[in-house]
């Protein structure tokens, strides 16, 4: 009699928990290779990013590229809302995306690949030609300030990563008018009011986290590193006095060598929270 060849129950059962296993052990492993690559992707596009505007500075006398601000001298954080071509429509208001496009040459470096796209008629990505989405954030501390006049100039982050691709090329921290010598708040007046700058926004809950506890961060000097976010400490973003810190409910002072706070799923971590923003006395 000629014998059939065929698997057995056990065989076949056998087989099928060696697949489960290797794809148990595998899996993971694709998984962080992907995280790994979009790390990577996203190291380069802050490094880009960086190269674009020191490009930008040397066409316009080392001066970091500028933002319109309101009325009441708050500079203004999101450009791109409402605005069909995003921070790229012709009706933007003057920002750093705009500015570094000519030299960047490229949307795509603008994105995040580990970033979310956000779906909101407002300020959600949007998706037609030459239109501005960015999932990167350009600290408003530097906005219009020359090169030469910051100090550590290697360790003041100009560029963060967010959570989410968006319209909008956001500045944050965000100036917002200055501070007298008596510790007073100035509000009202133009960008340039007398006194020390003031920025808040200085630690915010959607932000520096793209990669489990960390992130990638552009310096001043165009150079670009991961951080993780225990590692990222106030002073980096300019700050240069203490950082009065709100954390939802109370106020304390805190140094401004402290790092960044923990991120959680429901907390907007210190919006509210500012500091003195004077990168000439880091």
């Amino acid at each position: 009699m000629k014998r059939r060849n065929a698997f057995t129950l056990i065989e076949l059962l056998v087989v099928i928990a060696i697949i489960a296993i290797l794809a148990a052990i595998l899996f993971p492993v694709f998984a962080q290779a992907k995280t790994a690559a979009k790390k990577t992707n996203s190291l380069s596009n802050v490094k880009q990013l960086g190269i674009a505007t020191a490009m930008y500075m040397s066409d316009y006398d080392d001066v970091f590229p500028s933002a319109d601000t309101f009325p009441d001298g708050f500079i203004f954080w999101f450009p791109g809302d409402n605005l069909p071509l995003g921070w790229n429509d012709p009706l933007a208001p003057t920002n750093w995306a705009k500015g570094t496009l000519p030299y960047t040459k490229s949307f795509g470096i603008y994105i995040n690949p580990a970033a979310a796209r956000i779906s909101n008629p407002i300020y959600g990505a949007v998706d037609v030609p030459n239109g501005g989405n960015a999932s990167y954030d350009f600290n408003g501390a530097v906005v219009r300030k020359n090169q030469s006049a910051i100090s550590a100039i290697a360790d003041v982050i100009v560029y963060q990563a967010t959570d989410g691709t968006s319209r909008d090329a956001y500045y944050q921290p965000t100036p917002f008018a200055g501070q007298q010598a008596d510790g007073s708040l100035v509000f009202g007046g133009s960008f340039a009011s007398p006194g020390t700058p003031v920025c808040n926004g200085i630690d915010l809950n959607w932000m520096g986290g793209s990669f489990g506890d960390g992130d990638n961060y552009g310096m001043a000097d165009s150079h670009a590193k991961f951080f993780k976010r225990g590692g990222v400490k106030f002073r980096q973003f300019g700050i240069n006095s203490d950082v009065n810190l709100f954390d939802g409910t109370n106020w304390t002072l805190v140094p401004n060598t402290t790092s960044l706070t923990p991120r959680t799923p429901t907390s907007r971590n210190n919006w509210e929270s500012w500091g003195q923003c004077d990168l000439s006395r880091l």
